[in-house]
């Protein structure tokens, strides 16, 4: 059996390998990517997946696949073969190359929509609709700040050093000399697993994570801090505060997160957009 990943804002996967049968290079269908369940409170809990069958256009072998989505990202499996490669569909390519660091950004876009058509509906729907929406919002900035660092770390090999160095959980691990090559191995496999396990409303510990690996400085988050315990009330507390009261969420509060949301990303990418530039690059721009 083969595993693989994909990025979570797919909309389709293929999968080519090779029968183990009769050696026949395969290359599925598309194979359409499940929506993640946004309000949930972690990656485990927001997973949903699907289920496809192959069969060998040579032999007729049958393979069985295995496709599952999250909010901090794609994953699969495929039996009786031992490599699999995978390659991704997108909506909007165009869109997507744009923005392909920022999941946040595809649905701002939707939630600013949605805000607009449901003016018509009545006072209850629309206070359940906006409740719903806020915590979208902060479920897919969690997931931007998920698939940013796991791209930015695996994409170097000094920002994979500073992540392993600086994780405070690997400090208690144990490796056996006999095991450094094949945990060098696995490496990669194994950052992406801890990244996406990490809980990532804990934006105190994920600031600090950002900042000794990536050099980026998250800011003040102590505001988005209360947004996100408005959201956990949203979520596990069906809308009510630790006092039984019911959190009360306008189209304004919708917005004004979105907004705020927005512009800490923006924050961040800007940092990305420095660190891009070389210094002769930096010296060009003032000297113009």
């Amino acid at each position: 059996m083969a595993s693989f990943d994909f990025n979570p804002i797919a909309d389709y996967v293929i999968l080519k390998f090779k029968c183990p049968e009769c050696g026949t290079e395969n290359e599925t269908d598309a194979l359409s990517v499940p929506t993640p369940d946004f309000a949930a409170e972690n990656h485990r809990d927001s997973c949903n997946y699907d289920e496809y069958e192959h069969e060998c256009s040579n032999c007729g072998h049958i393979f069985d696949i295995t496709i599952n989505n999250g909010i901090y990202g794609g994953d699969g499996e495929i039996s009786d073969v031992d490599d699999v490669s995978v390659e991704e569909e997108f909506p909007e390519d165009d869109y997507y190359e744009e923005f392909k660091s920022s999941f946040f950004d595809e649905h701002v876009v939707e939630t600013i929509d949605v805000l607009d058509k449901i003016d018509a509906l009545d006072e209850i729907s629309r206070k359940l609709l906006y409740r719903t929406l806020y915590a979208n919002v902060i479920s897919s900035m969690e997931a931007y700040l998920s698939d940013r660092l796991i791209q930015k770390v695996l994409s170097s090999e000094d920002n994979k050093r500073l992540f392993v160095e600086n994780f405070k959980d690997f400090n208690d691990s144990k490796i056996s000399i006999s095991d450094i090559f094949k945990q060098m191995e696995n490496l990669d496999s194994y950052i992406k697993k801890t990244l996406r396990d990490i809980i990532y409303h804990n934006l105190p510990r994920v600031k600090n994570i950002y900042k000794t690996t990536l050099s980026v400085d998250l800011g003040d988050v102590s505001e988005l801090m209360k947004c996100i315990s408005i959201r956990h009330d949203i979520v596990h507390r069906n809308g009510k505060d630790k006092n039984g009261n019911l959190r009360d969420i306008s189209k304004d509060d919708v917005s004004i997160l979105a907004q705020k949301v927005s512009d800490f990303i923006q924050n961040i990418e800007n940092q990305f957009l420095m660190q891009s530039i070389d210094d002769s690059e930096i010296d060009s721009l003032f000297n113009l």
